[in-house]
């Protein structure tokens, strides 16, 4: 049987996927908590900017700045939120050679229209996050709580989206209007194009040309560089590495909805490598029928014992029964299974709690030789 131990053993990134509302997030910390617990320098990174998980982590604030989370001496965890709304700016800035080329960029106005609006650039700025801490971070292990499944396929394929925008024939007009001419096409047709445009510029008062041109001179000494680094934070994702786990809880809608995301996923070739189960009722309690009742009670608590036992075998056989498509689709082990557990959940010690049903058997620290990025 595949258990997390097994699937983290040769992993360095995990992205936990699912639905809203199964209690990825709390997963998500649960599975960072744990690791860095057995050695692992561990950094969690969420898009859950919610109070409950800050204070569960018992932190004060939580930022795109890596937070140590306090574990005690020698453990290493850091909580990182990652906010999909940041702006393409900063990825700007880290690739101009200079503040002067970064203002170039910044500063364009055709750039300042596009760059909240283009394919991919919102949800890479999150990718780009978890790709230089793989670099840079030194973290034996990253664990990454991703959107919910209505928006974890743009968040994951950003980096594609991305380089099929830098490919595509719309950059090219971009850089190069006249392309839209056929490859025949005479001096004279550029020039009519030309003509036009200048007089579209009259007309709306827009430096249309001019414009254009500046963004072009500015972004096309970054082109380069933003492709290289792009098309690397694609491949951390695919790579062998890098693993997905879907979390899920056994209901119908769930299940159903989840079932969708990981088909989308496929069609992307990020399979699931592992689901995790919350909400679950442990299949060991009924694996060998109805238990005896203890002696000396009345016949009609034992009835009523009964009862409620064939009640909870029937509903933990109805969970089963509304797993096994998704099991199935997958092709994908389950790793774990986390029954309900009281309250909500936001405290340290519950997440210590989630992480006893996650790594059922201890196991020994790890050697710390390879780290994400080396």
């Amino acid at each position: 049987m595949t258990t997390i131990d097994g699937l983290l053993e040769r992993r360095r990134i995990v992205f936990c996927v699912g639905s809203g509302g199964v209690g990825k997030t709390t997963t998500a910390a649960a599975l960072a908590v744990e690791s860095a617990r057995r050695g692992r320098k561990t950094a969690v990174l969420t898009v859950d900017p919610a109070p409950r998980l800050k204070d569960a982590l018992g932190l004060d604030t939580l930022d795109a700045r890596p937070r140590r989370v306090p574990l005690g001496v020698g453990v290493h965890l850091d909580a990182v939120l990652l906010d999909v709304r940041r702006t393409f700016d900063e990825v700007v800035r880290g690739l101009a050679a200079t503040p002067e080329q970064a203002r170039a960029v910044l500063e364009n106005r055709l750039y300042q229209n596009l760059s909240g609006t283009l394919a991919g650039t919102a949800e890479y700025t999150a990718v780009e996050i978890v790709f230089r801490l793989a670099e840079e971070g030194g973290y034996d292990l990253l664990v990454v709580d991703t959107p919910p499944a209505r928006h974890v396929v743009d968040f994951l394929d950003a980096p594609r989206r991305l380089l099929a925008l830098l490919d595509s024939r719309a950059f090219a007009i971009l850089k190069d209007p006249t392309v839209i001419l056929p490859a025949s096409g005479s001096r004279l047709a550029h020039l009519v194009l030309s003509a036009v445009l200048r007089g579209l510029e009259r007309f709306t008062g827009l430096e249309l040309v001019r414009e254009v041109g500046d963004f072009v001179r500015a972004i096309e000494a970054l082109t380069g560089a933003l492709r290289a680094r792009v098309t690397a934070a694609d491949a951390l994702l695919r790579a062998d590495g890098t693993a997905l786990v879907l979390v899920t809880a056994p209901e119908p809608r769930l299940v159903d909805e989840n079932t969708r995301l990981t088909r989308a996923l496929a069609g992307l070739g990020l399979p699931v490598g592992g689901i995790i189960v919350n909400r679950m009722l442990p299949r060991a309690l009924f694996a060998g029928g109805t238990p005896p009742p203890p002696d000396g009670l009345a016949p009609a608590l034992v009835a009523r014992l009964r009862r409620a036992h064939a009640e909870l075998a029937t509903l933990a056989a109805r969970q089963e029964a509304v797993l096994a498509p998704l099991v199935e689709g997958t092709a994908a082990p389950v790793l774990a299974e986390v029954p309900l557990l009281p309250g909500d959940l936001g405290s340290l010690a519950d997440l210590e709690a989630i992480a006893r049903h996650l790594f059922p058997a201890p196991a020994a620290a790890p050697d710390s030789a390879g780290r994400v990025g080396r």
